[in-house]
């Protein structure tokens, strides 16, 4: 793949990863010489380091005793440079002396202590008198022999001139590296906070990385990647605080700083049970193999401690710690290599060089002492700064795996950015062509509602059309039946020389004029507003017309009505009117009788005549009309003959 969510993934680069490590070492070699080298306390005020460079003697084998107290007129003293670099002092196992002459201070010692460090089998006299020592199979067993220390304090006045050492060693060598430092109480006190500022550091950072990995463990819905780490976190910062000189000031036994190695080998664990979860794959439980194996052999260390004597057990320990983190180290490697020619992605490879950061100065700081027991890297136990060097390795290697981390996040956020950007320019280009097609889709609606608006006006034209032809068959269908009943009656009595005969005539001119102003009437209220259309004055002429021209008889009442609209006033006063029209020309009704009321939020309108009975006939052209008026209001039309004779015509209709 070339290619993430659509975005070209840049070119790999391995010099970045290498750099980031290169300046770790730099870095590391830089604080080793600042804060744990030679001069570290020989350039403090009040402290002189006897160490190999000062002007040491020695003798190899015991020296005679006189008096209960070592007597060292008779030994053959020569420089302690001269035996180291003698064959048989190179050689040399068991007993041997060292001394030196106490370096004077003007103004006097005050308080003065002598501070014993990385000596393992140790006897300390001033001025012949013993001060103390080490014995690795008495109480002192439990003393580490790498950073445990001790300290004796010399009398002031007078102060003792000459310091003698006995040392046992089981290995060929006779250095002492920086293992004496004389000085006043307070100015080591001093020293050792000085020399212990990074350790501080790193047990504060691991506790509160711990505490955050195990946060997130449970924000996570228990990854077990962030548990792995948060272990990883706190033993290492467990393994840093049984390592300060200070931490072996408060009260306790010597036991936690013996057994300091213990969380180290536990975090290492841990860091292959990170590395099981990070890895992912099937091939890759053989990380979680080893890390039970660390786990079991730092749960197994413990009672071994107490069964074993120190030298056994050291045996022990060295060779089967070291067996595990070689093994370790060459799998975890071969995985990152393997990873890194993968090809993988900023994020990936970040991750990866903290985990490479980690295996590295793990492996220098376990492998720091077997390094310096071949013969051409000796002399390099004679430097503090050295073991600085490598007693703060491991824990810049988990510090670099937590930048390395962070880096990762950053990558991440910039991958984000990326993403973002290019998601951001794709939606605009999105917004612009959903624009353009919403502004074809707008002038498309355009054109499709005006050529509805167009359709609906001709179909407004169409129904006006009917209105009006309805109104004008209420109108003059009404008059006109009047008249033609006229004229009928007319020509009967001129064929019967009545002179009532022309009274009818001149009664047919008068409906015809009427007619004609029926017809204007008509057209004035379909102009007229729903005010000036008044049913209670317009319903009383039509039915005064009608008794008169018909000469029907005509009854009813109307109620209180609600506000009505034009239209449904028209449809009132038109039902009644057709109505009348129809059974005088159809029905040849003679007497009618109406009601016209509100009720229950509907308003109700019945017409009954004495004419010929409802048969079930089918709609003329007035009724049909009169039902599509009734239907638009929203109302219903019915014709019935309830008393088996009457005809009654019905509507019903509602009123918000």
């Amino acid at each position: 793949m070339n290619s993430t969510d659509g975005l070209q993934r840049p070119a790999f680069r391995l010099w970045p990863y290498a750099v980031f490590v290169l300046l770790a070492v730099l870095l590391l070699a830089a604080a080793s010489l600042l804060l744990g080298g030679d001069f570290r306390r020989s350039s403090a005020a009040g402290t002189a380091v006897l160490d190999a460079g000062a002007p040491w003697e020695a003798v190899l084998g015991d020296l005679p005793e006189s008096g209960g107290r070592p007597d060292p007129a008779s030994a053959d003293w020569r420089s302690l440079r001269e035996v180291q670099q003698s064959p048989e002092g190179q050689s040399h196992t068991g007993n041997f002396w060292i001394r030196i002459t106490l370096p004077a201070k003007e103004g006097g010692w005050r308080d003065p202590y002598l501070q014993v460090q990385r000596q393992f089998n140790y006897e300390v006299y001033a001025d012949g008198e013993l001060l103390g020592g080490r014995y690795p199979n008495g109480e002192d067993r439990y003393t580490h022999g790498g950073f445990g220390w001790k300290m004796y304090r010399l009398p002031a006045d007078p102060p003792p001139q000459t310091l003698m050492v006995r040392i046992t060693r089981f290995s060929p060598g006779t250095t002492i590296g920086t293992s004496f430092t004389l000085g006043e109480g307070s100015s080591l006190l001093a020293e050792m906070i000085r020399h212990d500022v990074v350790g501080f550091l790193y047990v504060l950072f691991f506790a509160l990385l711990g505490s955050g990995s195990l946060f997130f463990w449970i924000r996570s819905h228990r990854d077990p990647s962030y548990l792995s780490f948060a272990l990883l976190s706190w033993a290492a910062g467990l393994a840093y605080l049984l390592r300060l000189e200070t931490f072996q000031l408060l009260p306790h036994t010597a036991l936690p700083v013996y057994m300091a190695d213990l969380p180290g080998i536990t975090a290492t664990g841990a860091f292959f049970l990170f590395l099981h979860h990070f890895a992912r794959e099937k091939g890759n439980k053989l990380f979680r193999l080893q890390a039970y194996v660390l786990f079991a052999f730092s749960a197994a260390t413990v009672p071994l401690i107490f069964l074993m004597d120190v030298q056994t057990f050291r045996s022990f320990y060295n060779n089967g710690l070291l067996v595990q983190l070689a093994f370790g180290a060459v799998t975890s490697l071969l995985f990152i290599i393997r990873s890194f020619r993968a090809n993988v992605d900023g994020e990936s490879a970040w991750i990866l060089t903290g985990m490479f950061s980690a295996v590295f100065f793990t492996v220098l700081h376990v492998g720091g002492a077997i390094i310096t027991a071949l013969p051409l890297l000796r002399s390099l136990r004679t430097s503090s700064a050295y073991e600085y060097f490598t007693q703060n390795a491991a824990g810049l290697g988990v510090l670099l795996l937590v930048a390395s981390f962070s880096m990762a996040l950053m990558t991440r956020m910039a991958r984000i950015r990326r993403e973002h950007q290019a998601f951001t320019e794709s939606l605009e280009v999105m917004v612009k062509d959903r624009t353009a097609e919403l502004q074809e889709a707008y002038r498309l609606l355009q054109l499709t509602v005006q050529e509805r608006s167009e359709a609906i006006a001709a179909l407004s034209v169409m129904e006006e059309r009917n209105r009006i032809a309805g109104d004008i068959h209420d109108v003059v269908g009404h008059t006109l039946t009047s008249t033609l009943m006229q004229i009928e009656a007319a020509r009967r009595l001129i064929q019967r020389q009545d002179e009532r005969g022309m009274e009818r005539l001149e009664l047919v001119g008068e409906l015809v004029r009427k007619s004609l102003q029926d017809i204007r009437e008509s057209v004035h209220m379909m102009q007229s507003a729903s005010s000036d259309y008044d049913l209670e004055r317009i319903i009383p002429g039509l039915l005064a017309r009608t008794e008169s021209a018909a000469g029907v008889e005509v009854q009813g009442s109307m109620g209180q009505l609600p506000p009505l609209s034009m239209q449904q006033k028209k449809v009132l006063f038109h039902t009644l009117q057709e109505g009348l029209t129809n059974g005088i020309r159809h029905g040849q009704a003679r007497r009618f009788r109406y009601e016209l009321l509100y009720e229950e939020g509907q308003v109700l309108f019945a017409l009954w005549n004495d004419g010929r009975p409802h048969a079930g006939e089918k709609y003329g052209f007035g009724l049909t009309t009169m039902l599509e008026r009734v239907q638009q209001v929203g109302g219903t039309l019915e014709v019935s003959s309830p008393g088996g004779s009457d005809y009654l015509l019905s509507i019903r209709f509602p009123v918000a």
